[in-house]
């Protein structure tokens, strides 16, 4: 018996649905653990579809960044429940969530997403891809000091360079990046990153010059073992040229998007690698 997909109705998430959510990211083959999935439901709001049988059969996440804008991910259908018009369904209650707070609804898309979120009014902001590698083997290390992290600093560029307020993210990728996170005072930038199912994300990176986001970046990849994700930005020509060098290849493009907003949040020229397409 087919069921109609109207009957199915918006829910949010809860952390009983981790399970479910967890699932349906695995399945598009995407790179989160449950604690990415902790940390974007208590940071923003996660909601999804059930189908009759109890079963999550569907997500959307939007995060409230500061009071100026606020981000749309982890929109997932499963495949025996695509094309039935879910998906449209939970990305439009996204954006009315995001608009009736008075917050600009942005993105990043991918190739086939663009032509979805176009006719909707999103704008298109700047490219970047991600780029992959199992290891690298030769390190160009420097011998400039880095300093540790600390959420002050972290926040205080954060907020200057992404143009919103994260705390809860940023305080996530702090306790799991210990490892290989770093900041450096002399260009007031900073790194950090994640552990994901398939790889390590090494991102965000800001900085005030490529000299220091290389420095950075090199540093995390002498730090790190196994395969790695970097989102670096087109832009930054040098910056993914020596990803290029090391071997890295791309994976897949994205585009930063913002619905009836021609000008990017934050400062762009500052911005090497993000932190992923489901948290900007």
């Amino acid at each position: 018996m087919t069921v109609p997909t109207e009957t199915l109705d918006i829910i949010n998430l809860e952390m009983r649905h981790l399970e479910g959510a967890l699932a349906l990211s695995e399945e598009a083959h995407w790179n989160q653990i449950e604690a990415d999935w902790q940390m974007m439901m208590t940071a923003g709001n996660a909601i999804g579809m059930e189908a009759p049988d109890g079963r999550l059969v569907a997500s959307a996440l939007a995060l409230p960044y500061g009071d100026s804008f606020g981000w749309i991910s982890m929109v997932l259908v499963t495949a025996d429940w695509q094309k039935k018009g879910l998906a449209t369904r939970l990305l439009q209650s996204c954006i009315e969530q995001l608009e009736s707070a008075g917050l600009t609804p942005v993105l990043d898309a991918t190739p086939a997403g663009e032509n979805v979120y176009r006719p909707l009014g999103f704008l298109p902001h700047f490219g970047f891809q991600r780029w992959e590698h199992e290891a690298v083997e030769s390190i160009h290390l420097q011998s400039q000091a880095l300093d540790d992290v600390n959420v002050d600093g972290i926040s205080r560029i954060d907020g200057q360079v992404f143009g919103g307020k994260r705390p809860a993210v940023l305080e996530s990728l702090m306790a799991r990046s210990s490892n290989f996170s770093c900041s450096d005072k002399t260009s007031d930038g900073y790194l950090l990153g994640r552990d994901g199912r398939v790889a390590s994300q090494i991102g965000p990176i800001f900085a005030d010059n490529t000299a220091s986001a290389l420095i950075m970046l090199d540093h995390a990849l002498a730090n790190l073992k196994g395969r790695i994700f970097v989102d670096a930005a087109d832009h930054q020509i040098e910056f993914v040229q020596r990803l290029k060098d090391y071997g890295f290849s791309s994976q897949r493009p994205f585009l930063r998007m913002a619905k009836g907003r021609a000008k990017p949040p934050g400062d762009t020229a500052k911005m090497f690698a993000m932190a992923g397409p489901e948290l900007g």
